[in-house]
């Protein structure tokens, strides 16, 4: 498992996404559309909406794809010839001490490489119990995109310490034990999860088919679920970084009020957005 996290986030996967990135979105992307709105004449707030809003709202989203595809593919290789279910089995006796199914070792190990196809891997979970707290504790592990930011706070506030980027990784795996045992103990999330109940198949070759439409089908759930809302959520915010820094230079109340009503609205869609997927 830690060669595939290696292959999918840190090697191969991390040479396509900083391509994707730096280079096609960067640079390619970036520098053509940049012209051709220059030469058109576009006013440079529509510019800037259009090149740090739209294109990099999408690249956001695209840049990891490399990553994502390829963690699929590899996940997809060692589920197809049955070795990912005998490994759940494995786990099932260590994973009900905190509250948690053995089956709840595949959505914490998608998500070491992405949280979102991780949460997104609970839906195999038949016991609703299981699936939410399952939910709840693979937030804490980190992903890719938490790197960096582990990485920044361990330069800007430890100086760089070698030793902050493995203690972050040790206390999320503390911080999973103790929520389980807490969840465990709550009312809501109380009891014993489901039994382990899971058909093993044969070891065999897997089918090069197969795997590959197993990675589409994962990956497009990706980025149609989270790429619409990644894309969408840049565009709001540079706009909304946008009207504020007019409203800091300029002094505008109208746009102060446009500001504070964009404001509102966007924390009434949040939670609009977070009764529905509670509902």
């Amino acid at each position: 498992m830690r060669g595939i996290y290696f292959i999918a986030v840190s090697s191969l996967g991390a040479i396509a996404t900083d391509w994707t990135n730096d280079r096609l979105f960067g640079e390619i992307v970036s520098g053509n559309v940049s012209s051709w709105l220059e030469i058109a004449g576009v006013a440079g707030w529509l510019q800037g909406l259009i090149i740090d809003g739209v294109i990099g709202g999408v690249g956001a989203v695209l840049g990891f794809v490399p990553q994502i595809m390829i963690l699929f593919f590899l996940l997809a290789i060692i589920e197809d010839c049955g070795y990912m279910a005998r490994v759940a089995f494995v786990m099932d006796r260590i994973f009900r001490k905190v509250g948690l199914s053995g089956k709840a070792f595949i959505p914490m190990i998608i998500s070491s490489g992405c949280g979102v196809p991780g949460i997104m891997a609970t839906r195999t979970m038949e016991n609703d119990r299981d699936r939410k707290v399952t939910i709840m504790l693979t937030t804490f592990i980190p992903c890719s995109a938490k790197i960096p930011i582990i990485a920044l706070f361990g330069g800007a506030i430890f100086g760089g310490a070698s030793w902050v980027a493995p203690s972050v990784y040790f206390l999320s795996i503390i911080m999973i034990i103790i929520c389980g045992i807490i969840l465990k103990k709550t009312k809501l999330f109380a009891g014993e999860p489901s039994p382990f109940v899971m058909e093993f198949p044969q070891y065999h070759i897997p089918s090069f088919k197969g795997v590959l439409i197993h990675m589409w089908e994962r990956g497009k759930a990706f980025i149609i679920k989270a790429g619409t809302i990644i894309f969408v959520a840049c565009g709001v915010i540079y706009f909304h970084l946008y009207l504020r820094l007019l409203v800091l230079v300029t002094g505008n109340q109208q746009l102060q009020q446009l500001l504070v009503l964009l404001q509102r609205k966007m924390l009434q869609a949040c939670l609009l957005q977070l009764v529905h997927s509670h509902s």
